[in-house]
């Protein structure tokens, strides 16, 4: 596709580690100044009237599709033979360019992208949207550390609007072997194998099935069992190359049952990290929700059975080696072990909450919110606590973005999100003493942002924090231009005391943050005058020439 435009987006440079074999784009839509990722498909004559139906209700579908750790979909279009998917352009490296620049990741990171990841798919597939093509390539890694899924679609095999990129040795390592057989085999399960591929990757450095080409690779999928992760990488948790094993199953029915299932798993590694439980007390410690799987010929062992399954007599046993005691005792501990393992109750999972939040530890904060407070939610929608862990969940997100924000702000990296953008400008009133404008700013954005969207509800969360904090304090009528003009004899006195630096300061913070207030504008001349003057004054003289 040659063209600079698509409908109202002007294509910029194609995308990709391998841009010429790329799809995707970088745009701008061009009324709306919004800087997009553009998937386009090119179909002989477009396609037709009904696959392009069918185009636009899965784009709808996608819309509904948000999470933090999900690039969202704004919608698509078609332009002559041309159709587009638009979707929220990501900063930052795909996983695989930063295990190509890096090696194999710390295990601590890679438990993090875990977070991030399995809660994304937790979203989908509660939404019946299946994934399909995950793989390191579809993993962006924002400047914060944040793993963000990429390409979501409705039907990636299925629907005519493909693209034909030549498939990678990674491609196939990360698909699991039943999708390799068929399409068809397309499930909850199938992502969850992508999903373990893609730590395993990350934690070794190499992808779990090994081949010189990708038909060889696709070939060993069904067979090849993965390197042991302890074997490459010993200081990782056995707990956590546990799960990942379980992820890798070549059976699907060997995988945990579902997204959230998984999703436990993941935080149970991170509160078994978090508590220094040791290696031998952990293969110690008998029965693990981690793994489910039994010996056979242990348990044929135990229970006295010989390999036909029939009971055999054991000449000479005491009574606590017979066959009935042996089994009697089995269904004792498996009762035993049933009842330990019942889910905790409503009143039970507020109070195991409540521990943690008391600590005010981010870490123990978000383990607050995965282990108890989001179980709570799904277990009991209708619950009696429910308003009280919604608001929980809203609090620990509010103080996460916040503590995210000020990192960003602290190291002066871009601010693109439009909820962080007017927040962040909020706080620079504040903190130039002007209570009132800030009152402005936050109120706006409770009206302006949508409470909705994922991403702007902790920002509003924020707002209303300092809505309600500003307004106990009180703020007087005609106090702003009074301020202002404090600073400025504030600036000029720092000015006649030679801190130039200082007063600078506080003309900038004027010119920035008061420039579009028409009541401000002679403070704001002012300013710039200033600024002008010590500009001028600061520029080297032509010396004068004279004859000798």
């Amino acid at each position: 596709m040659s063209r600079s435009r698509l409908g109202p987006l002007a294509l910029e440079s194609k995308l990709g580690a391998h841009p010429s074999q790329s799809s995707v784009w970088s745009a701008v839509h061009v009324e709306q100044r919004i800087r997009l990722a553009i998937k386009v498909f090119s179909l002989p004559l477009g396609g037709t009237t009904e696959s392009r139906k069918e185009l636009a209700a899965e784009w709808a579908r996608l819309k509904q599709l948000q999470h933090p750790a999900i690039a969202r979909c704004y919608g698509g279009g078609f332009e002559e033979t041309d159709a587009y998917l638009a979707y929220e352009l990501v900063e930052g490296e795909t996983l695989a360019q930063q295990i190509e620049r890096r090696g194999r990741l710390p295990w601590e990171t890679v438990l993090d992208y875990a977070d991030n990841l399995i809660a994304a798919m937790v979203v989908a597939h509660d939404q019946q949207i299946i994934h399909g093509g995950l793989e390191p390539d579809k993993i962006m890694i924002e400047p914060l550390g944040q793993a963000q899924i990429l390409d979501f679609r409705v039907d990636r095999y299925d629907s005519p609007y493909h693209t034909n990129q030549p498939a990678s040795l990674l491609h196939y390592a990360c698909r699991a072997p039943e999708l390799i057989t068929s399409t068809s085999n397309l499930s909850v399960k199938s992502d969850l194998y992508s999903l373990g591929a893609i730590l395993y990757f990350a934690l070794t450095g190499r992808p779990p099935i090994s081949g010189d080409t990708p038909e060889a690779v696709a070939a060993a999928s069904a067979t090849e069992v993965p390197s042991p992760i302890n074997a490459v990488v010993m200081e990782c948790p056995i707990w956590f190359a546990a799960v990942i094993d379980q992820l890798l199953d070549k059976d699907p029915a060997g995988r945990p049952f579902g997204t959230q299932a998984a999703q436990l798993a993941f935080v149970e590694v991170r509160r078994k990290s978090a508590s220094g439980v040791g290696v031998a007390e952990h293969a110690s410690a008998g029965f693990s929700p981690l793994n489910m799987k039994v010996d056979k010929q242990e348990a044929k062992k135990v229970l006295g059975r010989a390999d036909d399954g029939v009971l055999k007599p054991v000449d000479g046993a005491s009574f606590y080696e017979k066959a009935w005691f042996l089994l009697f005792t089995l269904v004792v501990l498996i009762g035993v072990a049933a009842w330990f393992f019942v889910p905790p109750s409503e009143d039970k999972l507020r109070a195991s909450a409540e521990r943690m939040l008391a600590t005010e530890n981010r870490t123990n904060l978000r383990i607050a919110k995965d282990e108890y407070l989001m179980p709570m939610t799904r277990r009991f929608p209708d619950g009696k606590h429910i308003d009280w862990a919604m608001e929980q969940i809203d609090q620990i997100d509010m103080l996460e973005a916040e503590y995210q924000l000020g990192i960003k702000l602290k190291h002066g990296r871009p601010i693109r999100n439009e909820a962080e953008r007017l927040y962040s400008q909020g706080r620079e009133y504040e903190q130039f003493g002007d209570m009132v404008s800030a009152l402005d700013q936050y109120k706006n954005m409770v009206t302006l942002l949508d409470p909705e969207d994922e991403k702007s509800r902790p920002y509003i969360n924020l707002a209303h924090r300092q809505i309600k904090t500003i307004e106990r304090e009180g703020t007087q009528s005609g106090v702003r231009v009074k301020l202002i003009e404090a600073r400025l004899s504030e600036a000029e006195s720092l000015e006649a005391q030679g801190r130039q630096i200082e007063a600078r300061k506080i003309w900038y913070s004027i010119v920035e943050l008061y420039a579009d207030n028409q009541e401000m504008q002679r403070q704001v001349q002012i300013a710039q005058d200033k600024l002008r003057e010590v500009t001028e004054k600061s520029k080297p003289r032509e010396s004068d020439s004279s004859d000798e």
